[in-house]
């Protein structure tokens, strides 16, 4: 809609100054942005504002240079001028080059913005910048629509600069006229004899001597009978009136050249009483060819040619009255580019506008010579399909459109572009007796949206209005329908019992020649549906399995993950059908979500994770730390357990600073009171370094690799964990070092009574001694040295608890704890 409707504003609008306030608030009013204004380079390379709409009160007195040398120039304002490019600010927060702004955003409700150039007659002429409210990437679809309202901006410019041209034209002849720079003639009338003329109308008439023109009849030099009888009838209105004149005429001169001339006749009143008309005479032909300009641009696109928004909606009403009077169907297609975004971001803006170039080309030869094509903006287009008798014969039509599209597309670089399509379909007349334009096309465009959300599964690249998008079932899907789906569970230790607790339950997939396929290889082959039918079945079968478990003696919980496509109302009620067929405790069941899913923060699902947890089954938040998750919506979600992402635990051995972290979730998950099960437990070292720092919930390879429920029970049997004297390893003696140094001040400050004072300052009498003893290292080593040294900067700590010098304890922890960490990182060598 923004795009249509800038479109519709530029092609009516001849002030340069409403023309970009009104584009900055349609771009307001039809987007999530909060702030949208036009500015460029004023006195000493500041910007100034042309038109702003939104939140405009943040731009007052704002400053934003030009200059890649002062601060106030690196926004992404000034980039986007410099580099002549569209610039993308996420943050405000966390942009270093935002910093001259981030109280003035924050103070203004300003979360991200983008900074894209408008180019005025092929050069760059200002920025349009727009803020969004939140901190948060620009998608790729919005990307595309504030760059092409970036250019359609300059498209209007460029309009309006054609327009003003006309008008100084206009002021241009009236000038001849008054210098009688203008070709003038005299003509004696009946015999319409041209008496006298000038320099200037010689050349008009592309004549070399006068003798050639005066005492010759106007006749000879106006050749086409519709155009002389166009000038008889203004010379008798001049004759009759006294003055007359008449606009735009063609005229052949004597060399072939076609010109546009306006006529004006003034009628000499002479005593001899014949009758006269002095003419004058104007070249109008550069008008003529700007006006011709003008009318192409209002009805036409100006990059394919096609017919634009506005030719459409009126051959939409034409192809409608047609189709009611031969009583013949008319297809209604809405089509956009699959690919074309690719395109653009690998070769080019340039690159993109030759594809759609050859597209529209493409559409013109595909279509039937009783078909319409228009382009709508971006890469949307329009099919209007006429004289059809049935849907099975606009089928076949579509199906060869689709052909010709798909053809590859040479690019200069030696490439070829290939572009698919998807299209919805309205048809007229409709079965709801629906007679408008707009709906048709709103129909169509939904059909659209419908078709676009089945890429991957559709038997057609179009859908038609009101019917389900036929399918096509690939080799997954049909593995998935024929029972071809696996269980596997990873099993989760508790570190202070040392026995298996619990399991995740995990999807797997035969494969037609037996292989196992993971999630990663058959996810992205399944529909939105397809995922959550999978979230029930591998409940169901996990649940089942469950009970034979409990059969032989093991009572384990089972967690499993439903994507958030899932939920809402019917998620509710089969959780409920599925648990109540198997009778397990609904406390035994956890329901994993992924953390950094936007979905959480809407209500409706906040209100379904309520209704879940209502049902007695626990809530986990899945991944936590992958991405940048909120505190707050952390706080606000009924959740019982969150699972800390693997990637920072598999590799912790090559970085063991992110222990520091591990320990932040571990008191963050303690103060909230919820269980935290780390994943990603993958080596023996690992394994070791976590439960020193006394997290309870652990998962990975160096406990059990995901396995069928046949091989969990052989495993359950063997029993294979037991009590171990932690730490094992030189990892999990720095993890202990970690998991001390920080708990040290907090006891020394709040409860200094707790403290044995002579204890704390001797080393040997320290576990750490004991541990690295027990682990080989030398006595006489530089790690034992260094953490004396810790223990007696703790000494002379001691004396005086609340004025004493902690940083010599910081510093000489700090060592302890690299020494630790090169030891370890020796041990990899």
């Amino acid at each position: 809609m923004l795009l249509s409707s800038a479109n519709e504003a530029i092609a009516h609008m001849e002030n340069e100054a409403d023309l970009l306030q009104t584009l900055c608030a349609l771009t307001v009013q039809h987007t999530n942005i909060r702030l949208a204004w036009i500015a460029r380079p004023g006195e000493r390379g500041v910007f100034k504002s042309l038109a702003a709409a939104g939140a405009v009160d943040y731009l007052e007195d704002i400053c934003i240079s030009v200059s890649a040398e002062s601060p106030e120039g690196q926004g992404p304002v000034g980039q986007s001028w410099r580099d002549q490019q569209a610039v993308y600010n996420v943050s405000f927060t966390k942009s270093p080059h935002m910093h001259p702004w981030v109280q003035r955003a924050q103070a203004f409700g300003m979360g991200a913005s983008a900074s894209l150039p408008i180019y005025r007659g092929g050069k760059l002429w200002a920025v349009l910048a727009v803020y969004r409210g939140e901190e948060r990437i620009f998608e790729a679809d919005l990307r595309k629509i504030l760059e092409d309202l970036a250019k359609d901006v300059g498209y209007g410019l460029d309009r309006l600069d054609i327009l003003r041209k006309e008008r100084e034209a206009n002021a241009f002849n009236e000038v001849l006229l008054n210098v009688q720079t203008s070709g003038i003639n005299v003509m004696r009338y009946p015999e319409r004899i041209i008496e006298r003329i000038n320099a200037r109308m010689l050349e008009m008439f592309g004549v070399a001597s006068m003798e050639d023109v005066v005492g010759h009849p106007i006749r000879e030099f106006f050749s086409e009978e519709e155009i002389y009888a166009g000038m008889n009838a203004s010379t008798q209105t001049v004759l009759k009136e006294g003055h007359g004149t008449v606009r735009d005429v063609p005229y052949r001169r004597m060399d072939g050249c076609v010109i546009y001339m306006d006529l004006s006749g003034q009628r000499l009143d002479e005593p001899d009483g014949v009758e006269r008309i002095l003419w004058t005479c104007v070249d109008v032909t550069e008008r003529h060819q700007l006006m011709g300009e003008l009318a192409q641009q209002a009805l036409f696109d100006m990059l394919t040619g096609l017919p634009n928004r506005r030719a459409l909606d009126a051959e939409l009403e034409k192809a409608m009255a047609r189709a009611d009077r031969h009583e013949y169907l008319l297809g209604v297609v809405m089509m956009d580019l699959d690919g074309f975004k690719l395109v653009n971001d690998t070769y080019g803006h340039e690159t993109g506008d030759l594809v759609l170039r050859s597209v529209g080309q493409h559409l013109r030869e595909g279509v039937r010579r009783t078909d319409f094509v228009a382009r709508l903006g971006g890469d949307e287009f329009v099919l209007l399909l006429e004289d059809c008798i049935s849907i099975e014969e606009i089928n076949i039509t579509l199906e060869k459109i689709g052909g010709v599209v798909r053809q590859p597309i040479d690019l200069p670089d030696g490439n070829k572009a290939e572009i698919d399509l998807s299209a919805g379909m309205s048809i007229y007349p409709t079965d709801d007796g629906i007679n408008n334009p707009d709906t048709l096309l709103r129909y169509a465009d939904q059909a659209l949206y419908k078709c676009k959300s089945h890429k991957t599964d559709r038997l057609h690249f179009w859908t038609l209005y009101g019917e389900p998008v036929p399918l096509r079932l690939n080799a997954v899907q049909k593995q998935l329908r024929n029972g071809e789906l696996l269980v596997h569970y990873q099993p989760v230790l508790d570190t202070h019992s040392h026995q298996i607790v619990g399991v995740e339950a995990l999807a797997r997939l035969r494969n037609e020649d037996g292989r196992i396929l993971h999630p990663g290889e058959f996810l992205p082959l399944l529909t939105a549906e397809d995922v959550t039918d999978l979230s029930w079945m591998v409940l169901t079968q996990a649940l089942t399995d469950l009970a034979g478990l409990d059969a032989l003696g093991w009572s384990l919980w089972v967690s499993f993950n439903v994507a958030q496509e899932s939920f809402d109302d019917r998620c509710v009620r089969c959780l409920a059908g599925v648990m109540g067929a198997s009778g397990i405790d609904p406390s035994r069941i956890t329901l994993e979500i992924l953390g950094d899913s936007n979905f959480l923060e809407r209500n409706a699902a906040l209100s379904v994770l309520h209704d879940i947890k209502d049902l007695g089954i626990r809530l986990a938040l899945d991944d936590v730390g992958s991405a940048c998750f909120s505190l707050l919506r952390l706080k606000a979600l009924p959740i019982d357990e969150i699972k800390l992402d693997q990637g920072f635990i598999r590799l912790l051995e090559e970085r063991p600073q992110d222990l520091d972290f591990i320990a932040s979730i571990r008191d963050l998950a303690v103060g909230m009171g919820v269980d935290l099960v780390v994943e990603g437990v993958e080596t023996d070292e690992i394994l070791d370094a976590i439960s020193v720092m006394g997290i309870r919930l652990l998962q990975g390879y160096a406990i059990a690799k995901p396995m069928p429920v046949t091989q969990l029970r052989e495993f359950l049997v063997q029993r294979p964990f037991y009590h171990r004297q932690h730490p094992t390893s030189l990892l999990g003696l720095y993890a202990k070092q970690v998991s001390d140094q920080g708990a040290l001040k907090k006891v020394i400050l709040d409860n200094p009574l707790l403290i044995n004072s002579d204890e704390l300052a001797e080393a040997s009498r320290c576990v750490m001694d004991e541990h690295m003893r027990r682990l080989g290292l030398a006595e006489n080593s530089l790690l034992f040295g260094l953490h004396w040294e810790v223990h007696r900067a703790i000494a002379s700590l001691l004396k005086a608890p609340v004025i004493g010098d902690w940083e010599r304890v910081k510093q000489t922890q700090k060592a302890f704890a690299d020494g630790l960490l090169e030891a370890f990182q020796k041990t990899k060598c």
